[in-house]
């Protein structure tokens, strides 16, 4: 007989005595049952109650050294591969989102988690605009601020604090979580339908560091149609920050208007590489190797994920070479970091399909198909503007005669626009990123690298930290690196290991 193992989904004070009166929904998932409590308004009301308490006795108390001390305890427990969270979470995670283990793994746990841990916290304070209108150093990058400085926005000493969370890749709740007690607020969280399960076993992490400093934080499940409930939570917060798409946009912006209640969005982007002439010649296939990585993470999911290739001619390898060998590429890193049950089998057969008939037509298009179509990459000459990928590892190749252009391409999307993951030399890659800073566009991060934010660079035009406390109509716009030949060697490092080690595994496997 099979034991189902039971995950609850939901966090907040157990000192409030709550959890024996409510009702529970159950789901089961390959193995766990994934517990549910039925929210009431009242219930809600009970729970904010308690966050502001806790705020008041206990969190406030606490000097920023005993704050940061405790997020990078957290932090550490979930970098041990033998730590019981981390290793249930491996377990169940898998059948919840859709990625495989090797991608919650290695890109969830060791590398987007190790950014909570307290020496790359960012604790800078707000940055005055007119100290940055050029490109000037940050950390190890460099940041320019653009439009005219208007606060929208201000408060210093957030209660409550509210985040409604999307789902299309881990990590976010537990972010959002730490992020508030550098401002000494509480927290909420409205955990996404598709994955309720790691902001409440984050949140339980906490809680054998800190009980007292995780009572400041609630993990709430409930679905979005459940408009009432996250009214009442929406209505008695200080902010709310939010992810999601077009209709999450539509729905809580109606709800901060009605309440006054600011809303910090994060909606849905679109992200794109470039790679400039001068880095196609013998590094070409290193950057085909890096750009894979970009692709594969999290299968194209995030927004930070590129759907197109810019390829800039004149170098020694063209951009239809450079497009070969990016397949091969792929080939190797998708066998490190396979796709998991949501693979998007129909959305790659699709693109599949579309551009065979374009390229059997005579157009300017050459497909390199995966002989599984686990994965594809279109060499596309049949047009210059910018086009959504199908996602799910499909990724378009376009050459371009001058990466300057790029900035008019994609133009019409700059409201949109978010990281540009760049191979593009030092003193090039200044003037394009303040051209595709004036375009729209937030980061410029080194290939390879587009799915890992640092600590310190604006999300989405704003610092996250500074966002909690006040709304300004500056954009801020980042390049991650002041080096870009010393960042790339770094994470071809990096790409490395990961590729390697599960290469190794899988040899051993198979013996």
């Amino acid at each position: 007989m099979t034991v189902t193992r039971t995950i609850e989904c939901y966090f907040w004070n157990p000192s409030l005595g709550i959890d024996d009166t409510l009702e529970y929904t159950y789901e089961t998932i390959n193995g766990f049952e994934l517990k549910k409590p039925v929210l009431t308004v009242q219930v809600l009301g009970k729970i904010l109650e308690d966050l502001k308490r806790t705020r008041k006795e206990y969190l406030i108390s606490l000097g920023i050294p005993q704050v940061i001390d405790t997020i990078g305890q957290v932090a550490d427990l979930w970098m041990d591969p033998e730590y019981k969270g981390r290793k249930l979470a491996l377990e169940v995670l898998p059948s919840v989102t859709g990625f495989s283990r090797e991608m919650l793994e290695y890109w969830g746990f060791d590398y987007f988690l190790s950014s909570m841990r307290k020496e790359n916290l960012p604790l800078f304070g707000r940055l005055q605009p007119q100290q940055y209108r050029e490109f000037t150093k940050l950390e190890d990058g460099l940041v320019k601020a653009y439009g005219i400085s208007n606060i929208l926005h201000s408060k210093f000493e957030p209660e409550v604090i509210g985040h409604v969370c999307a789902g299309n890749i881990l990590g976010i709740a537990a972010f959002e979580m730490i992020m508030d007690k550098l401002v000494d607020a509480s927290t909420w969280v409205k955990v996404p339908s598709e994955e309720p399960v790691f902001g409440a076993l984050y949140a339980r992490s906490i809680e054998e560091v800190d009980s007292r400093f995780a009572s400041s934080i609630a993990v709430l499940p409930f679905g979005s149609e459940q408009t009432h409930l996250q009214e009442f939570l929406f209505s008695h917060s200080d902010l709310v920050r939010a992810t999601g798409g077009e209709s999450t946009r539509k729905n809580l912006t109606e709800l901060s208007e009605r309440y006054h209640v600011p809303l910090a969005g994060h909606w849905h982007k679109f992200s794109f590489i470039v790679i400039s002439r001068d880095y196609l010649d013998s590094r070409a296939r290193e950057i085909a190797e890096l750009a894979s990585l970009d692709i594969c993470a999290w299968d194209q999911q995030g927004c930070f994920s590129p759907q197109e290739i810019f390829v800039e001619t004149g170098g020694e390898v063209s951009p239809l070479d450079f497009a070969r060998l990016l397949a091969e590429e792929m080939e190797t890193t998708t066998r490190a970091l396979p796709k998991g049950t949501n693979s998007g089998k129909i959305q790659v057969l699709d693109g599949y399909y579309q551009y065979l008939t374009k390229e059997m037509m005579g157009e300017p298009v050459k497909i390199f198909p995966s002989k599984d179509h686990l994965w594809l990459v279109i060499y596309d000459q049949s047009t210059m503007n910018f086009d959504p990928s199908p996602l799910f590892r499909v990724i378009r190749v376009k050459p371009v005669t001058d990466i300057m252009e790029i900035a008019r391409i994609v133009k019409p999307i700059g409201r949109f626009l978010q990281t540009v993951g760049v191979a593009i030399p030092d003193h090039r890659l200044v003037p394009f990123a303040d051209a595709m800073g004036k375009a729209g566009a937030s980061n410029m991060r080194t290939v390879s690298s587009m799915t890992l934010q640092k600590s310190w660079e604006p999300w989405d035009g704003r610092f996250p930290l500074a966002e909690l406390m006040e709304h300004d109509s500056i954009h801020w716009v980042s390049i991650d690196t002041r080096n870009i030949d010393n960042e790339m060697q770094t994470a071809l490092k990096r790409k490395r290991l990961i590729v390697n080690e599960r290469l190794a595994r899988n040899r051993i496997s198979e013996q």
